[in-house]
């Protein structure tokens, strides 16, 4: 017989928020590990998440991950019509890694039902990397996904894309690819695209570091659109690179001087100045210099494990309160060095545009990366990280998924525990090849509900999960064992993980 066990964390108790003075109402959570049963003997680290919900029919959402065809066709999305109580694979990518499918990828819905995706794609052209920006009319046909972009050179496309709501050019899908490109020396970019719908749209490349690296700049390059057609977009300047080993012409480990930047377009990224609506008073040229001088620590090298297995060198995230009363309103995530050993998370909020921001963290995380900001429609803002507790002695290193609830004040409404995993082996899985974790996950809102997509051990643990998890592939959980679909004990690997926030926020 096989065994599979299914349950839920119970409800979240009333609490009283201090300084609102006000009584909220309980919030929930419920989370989904995302592989389905028919793949219950995967044992792939699918790491590096990625999450998008139709805006307009919460029933449709997709995410990916790097999971890979195991018969050697296209990659897949994880697809769920259900609203992420069940998921499936589709195999749409046209990318074909033998290990993980695809390289990077993300995706996101535009108002219209039409999915974006970038992806490095699979195999390369040569030695180099390989953007593919990709759309899909319809995401739960077989039909792969078409290629609208295909160029080399580009690390780490990051999608964002909202439909015109207002005006001339209501309707049209504006879709924005951030991306690290390393065809020039300032290798910050966005890929922008006017209308997504178009045949074929035409996608415009635009350079966001005007103070001309002479490292280039950091992989992560993030964008936030406020439906007022206001675009944020933030990115690591590197300065310089210390004590550096490089091997192969790539940067393995290094300490790198970084500058934090944020560009704002008023447009949609439209106009011949377009991303340079912000200057710094300092220098007045385009982006604003959030934080500088950071020592942000790179490690990019299988034989070190200090970190719960998983590489650092940046992580970003920005967000922009969507209520038309706050379109100021910017929240913005930075990692870098502190201390001597540590690698910390920064939360920072504008409330001007990006003008000025505050001039202490709003919220300070030490040992963390992966972070995920989104702003739902009451302005209350989610913040998701995944934490590496005990990191200072290696064997009792755990890897800890938090999610954070905060109003409009950010005073903290409500948080949960959403995976508590052992980080090194043999309690966890060892990494087959980096990231471990990835670099990215995801969170994002749909009017008042968060909905996100976490990286974990799969070992079902009751214990592993304090705020309750649903299985869909095959596992015994009063014996911790991961079986597959004849019944076979399967040892444990990372895996995707949704999750959905809901209630009187």
């Amino acid at each position: 017989m096989r065994l599979q066990f299914r349950f839920r964390g119970a409800l979240t108790t009333v609490i009283l928020c201090v300084g609102t003075l006000a009584v909220r109402a309980d919030i929930t959570v419920a989370i989904v590990n995302m592989v389905p049963r028919d793949q219950s003997d995967e044992t792939h680290n699918d790491a590096e998440p990625n999450l998008a919900v139709n805006p307009v029919d919460r029933s449709q959402i997709a995410g990916s991950a790097f999971t890979p065809n195991r018969l050697g066709g296209d990659a897949p999305i994880y697809i769920s019509t259900d609203g992420g109580n069940t998921w499936s694979l589709n195999f749409i990518v046209p990318s074909r890694g033998p290990d993980t499918g695809t390289g990077d990828i993300t995706l996101r819905f535009a108002e219209s039902g039409t999915l974006y995706a970038g992806i490095l794609k699979l195999p390369t052209l040569g030695n180099v990397t390989r953007l593919n920006i990709l759309r899909a009319t319809d995401f739960t046909s077989a039909t792969p996904m078409s290629v609208l972009v295909d160029r080399t050179g580009v690390d780490q496309p990051h999608v964002s894309s909202m439909r015109v709501p207002v005006g001339p050019e209501q309707g049209k899908d504006r879709v924005l690819i951030g991306n690290n490109d390393f065809n020039e020396p300032q290798t910050a970019a966005v890929d922008r695209a006017l209308d997504g719908r178009a045949s074929p749209p035409a996608f415009q490349t635009f350079r966001l570091d005007s103070r001309q690296p002479t490292t280039g700049d950091g992989p992560q390059i993030r964008c936030a659109i406020h439906p007022s057609g206001t675009v944020y977009t933030t990115f690591y300047s590197w300065r310089s690179v210390q004590e550096q080993k490089v091997e192969g012409g790539a940067l393995i480990r290094g300490l790198a001087t970084v500058d934090v930047v944020v560009v704002r377009d008023d447009n949609w990224g439209t106009g011949p100045n377009a991303f340079q609506a912000l200057t710094e008073s300092a220098d007045n040229r385009p982006g604003r210099i959030v934080a500088t001088g950071r020592t942000l620590p790179w490690i990019n090298d299988f034989q070190d494990v200090s970190f719960g297995q998983e590489r650092v060198g940046g992580d970003l995230a920005i967000a922009t309160d969507p209520r038309p009363t706050a379109a100021g309103t910017v929240y913005l995530c930075w990692a870098d060095r502190v201390d001597t050993s540590d690698y910390t998370l920064h939360v920072r909020q504008s409330t001007d545009r990006g003008v000025n921001w505050s001039t202490n963290d709003l919220l300070t995380l030490k040992n963390a990366k992966n972070p995920g900001l989104a702003v739902n429609s009451l302005g209350h803002v989610g913040i998701v990280f995944q934490e590496l507790v005990n990191a200072s002695v290696v064997a009792n290193q755990r890897w800890r998924t938090r999610m954070q609830v905060r109003d409009v004040d950010f005073h903290l409404i409500k948080e949960f525990t959403l995976s508590d995993t052992p980080a090194q082996v043999p309690d966890a899985p060892a990494h087959d090849g980096l990231p471990y974790l990835g670099d990215y996950l995801h969170l994002m809102s749909v009017d008042r509900d968060f909905y996100g997509v976490f990286p974990a051990s799969n070992t079902p643990d009751r214990a592993n999960f304090p705020a309750g998890v649903t299985y869909q592939r095959s596992a015994n959980f009063d014996q911790k064992q991961l079986l597959d679909t004849d019944e076979n004990a399967v040892p444990a690997s990372i895996d995707p993980f949704f999750f959905k926030v809901t209630g009187d926020h």
